[in-house]
């Protein structure tokens, strides 16, 4: 890597610890606000609370919990609020410093999310259990992404995974063109766009994965293959992404178009290529400058997409 390079990949880190520092001490910011607030109503008004959320679950037919016999239980659940409300305050101060202080918050989320489930599953059906399973268990994965959003070996290169999953869209997207397995140029796209992910920050590139976690593992869950995305044929794969395409989900169509999108901004970018595919050049302007005029004028519609000359 050539100075100018490290230096700007430097230069890119900064900028997005800078960008992480400050989306995530705001966060924090308002989890210390909202525990302390929390914790003071569940000391000052412990019946007033349960009464509060029998009165919710009431509307769906959940039986009233007890109030507390005495007062031991709350003193320990004060106590456990007061230190979470203490970490997500160290945490606000420099989130990706004290990284670290995440985990710890998010082992206390998910042991009380965890332990309202089994209560609410094998004790008493109370609305109270099941509420502070939905909201700590938020709040456990939560805590869980902020610590791995703010990991100081990022941003860096896609895992090899996710770069698999990567050429194997590339290749499906265009299959149609070169008749075989792979593109000769697939690689090269591909490598385009993880170089426009690291550009974008480390909250881009780990984004981006998981987008492509989710194509990965779509035959799983929607086509009843169990092999993966990059494991199928070609073919197949072309398939899966055009029914993501028309499907009602609107996850699975806007996975769809992201990837294509991304790709597409690389791969179309070549003459060479588009004449390969059978792309109208004059066909595709004319349309994206419609698309243009449309958006000028306030109105919606669907974006043009190139279609094969015949």
């Amino acid at each position: 890597m050539s100075l100018e390079s490290r230096t700007m990949s430097g230069e890119v880190a900064s900028e997005s610890r800078a960008v992480i520092d400050a989306v995530l001490g705001w966060v924090y910011t308002v989890l210390t606000w909202t525990f302390g607030i929390v914790g003071f109503v569940f000391f000052a008004f412990p019946d007033g609370t349960i009464d509060a959320l029998n009165a919710v679950g009431s509307w769906f037919g959940f039986p009233r919990a007890p109030h507390l016999a005495h007062r031991f239980w709350l003193s320990l659940g004060v106590a456990y609020m007061a230190t979470v409300t203490a970490l997500a305050a160290f945490i606000s101060r420099a989130p990706t410093e004290r990284r670290l202080l995440m985990l710890p918050l998010a082992v206390g989320k998910a042991t009380s999310s965890l332990t309202c489930l089994w209560f609410f599953m094998f004790h008493d059906h109370y609305f109270v259990y099941l509420a502070n399973f939905l909201v700590d268990a938020s709040l456990a994965f939560l805590a869980w992404g902020t610590y791995r959003a703010s990991e100081p070996n990022v941003p860096g290169p896609l895992s090899a995974r996710a770069r698999r999953t990567l050429v194997a869209i590339g290749e499906a997207l265009l299959a149609s063109g070169a008749g075989a397995n792979q593109h000769p140029e697939v690689m090269k796209f591909a490598e385009a766009v993880e170089a426009q992910l690291q550009a974008q920050g480390p909250l881009a590139l780990r984004g981006f994965e998981w987008l492509l976690l989710f194509v990965e593992t779509s035959p799983f869950w929607f086509h009843a293959t169990a092999r993966a995305f990059s494991e199928l044929p070609v073919a197949s794969r072309v398939r899966i992404l055009e029914a993501m395409e028309r499907s009602r989900c609107t996850v699975r169509r806007q996975a769809a178009h992201a990837v294509k999108l991304l790709f597409g901004l690389h791969a179309y970018s070549d003459p060479a290529l588009r004449a390969e595919l059978g792309v109208d050049d004059d066909w595709l302007a004319t349309r994206l400058q419609l698309a243009r005029e449309r958006r000028e004028r306030g109105e919606k519609g669907p974006f043009p997409e190139p279609v094969p000359v015949d």
